[in-house]
């Protein structure tokens, strides 16, 4: 992400003109505001700087300017981010009143002297909301991708345990054959057939290990692989509850979020743990009751956080919660009873733990810890 924003950069000021200044500059500005919109608060001053000193360098802008300018965005940011109304909407719309009040200044200060400079003031004006206007898109082109990733992330593990089923109904196959060859055998040997045991016992030996080799290789094809990044945890989950808002409104479930104002970085498969999370609100939405209530918080420890899931379904009772996370157990119509296991195996190769709380017609409570680091 870093990589790719300097680029991005680089590339569009290495073209700037007086021509081109107002286009030019709203892009540069985009990239900054992705940097603040993603979180990447040390990239954002980096960028801030490189645009200050080459607006300076390039165009003879007043040092002071331009720094209270950017210093503007920089603490547009903090305060969004302690309202924790850090979404696009929110911090575009205050990106745009500062962009366009201190473009109008320095066209005025600049053109103050020209004799039109009221029609050269509502041409760039005009130019500059197009500016806007075409910055606002390269945004919601930026997080329409974003949610298509997630999307197809989702859709791959949905896929991926499609195969895992069918892959358990083709093994099951598979080693009923050998298993059925070794029983043919053992009966003639049942039946006094002693004659032949010599002849049968190397036929069953070859079997056996037939079916341990299918075995084997089912298991490395289920084994979980985990690929570990340093993420903020609080800004996955605000990223969770903008991805989740139309689902939860089709389904009439009030949906409620505390988290921390503060960055609060994990080592953890972000894809891995982003679908733990998923897979129990999933769960608590299709165990809803009426006026259903999903509450996340965040809370943080001396060794690590602890996401607390709670919800106001139908609750489980003693025997379902103690059989709860058993491969294939599911209460559900159509259910794979993989999901819940799954999700223990993501936590447990985390290092972490995750624990259900549960009554019949009050609801659910599921404790998801994660460590810093394993």
């Amino acid at each position: 992400m870093d990589l790719a924003l300097f680029a991005s950069l680089y590339l569009i000021l290495r073209n700037i003109t007086v021509d081109n200044y107002l286009y030019t500059i709203t892009f540069a500005n985009t990239v900054l505001l992705i940097c603040y919109l993603k979180k990447h608060l040390f990239s954002g001053i980096v960028i801030s700087l490189v645009i200050v000193l080459f607006l300076k360098f390039e165009f003879n802008i007043m040092t002071v300017l331009l720094a209270f300018e950017y210093i503007l965005y920089f603490f547009m940011y903090l305060l969004l981010k302690k309202i924790n109304r850090l979404h696009l909407k929110n911090i575009y719309s205050s990106f745009v009143l500062i962009t366009i009040f201190f473009q109008s200044f320095y066209y005025t200060y600049f053109n103050m002297a020209t004799s039109n400079m009221i029609v050269i003031l509502l041409k760039n004006t005009f130019l500059l909301l197009i500016s806007l206007l075409l910055s606002y898109i390269a945004l919601t082109l930026f997080k329409k991708c974003e949610n298509i990733i997630d999307f197809n992330s989702t859709l791959n593990e949905l896929n991926r345990e499609k195969e895992i089923k069918t892959s358990l109904f083709k093994i099951t196959h598979e080693i009923k054959n050998p298993l059925s060859v070794c029983r043919g055998y053992l009966d003639m040997i049942l039946q006094n057939d002693y004659k032949n045991y010599k002849k049968y016992i190397p036929i069953i030996d070859s079997e056996i290990k037939r079916t341990l080799l299918l075995m084997d290789d089912f298991l490395d094809y289920t084994k979980l692989k985990i690929d570990k990044e340093e993420v903020d945890i609080v800004y996955m989950l605000e990223e969770l509850e903008e991805e989740l808002k139309p689902l939860l409104e089709s389904s009439d479930v009030e949906f409620n979020f505390t988290l921390p104002d503060d960055e609060i970085y994990l080592d953890i498969d972000y894809k891995r743990i982003k679908q733990v999370f998923i897979n129990v609100i999933k769960n608590s939405i299709e165990a809803r009751s009426n006026n259903m209530i999903i509450n996340v918080e965040l809370e943080e420890k001396e060794s690590g956080v602890e996401v607390v899931i709670k919800d106001t379904g139908i609750g489980m009772d003693k025997e379902v919660l103690d059989k709860i996370g058993e491969n294939f157990y599911t209460t559900k119509p159509r259910g794979t009873g993989l999901g819940v296991s799954l999700s223990k195996e993501i936590v447990k190769l985390h290092g972490g733990n995750i624990k259900y709380q549960s009554v019949l017609n009050e609801g659910t409570t599921v404790f998801i810890d994660l460590p810093r680091t394993l």
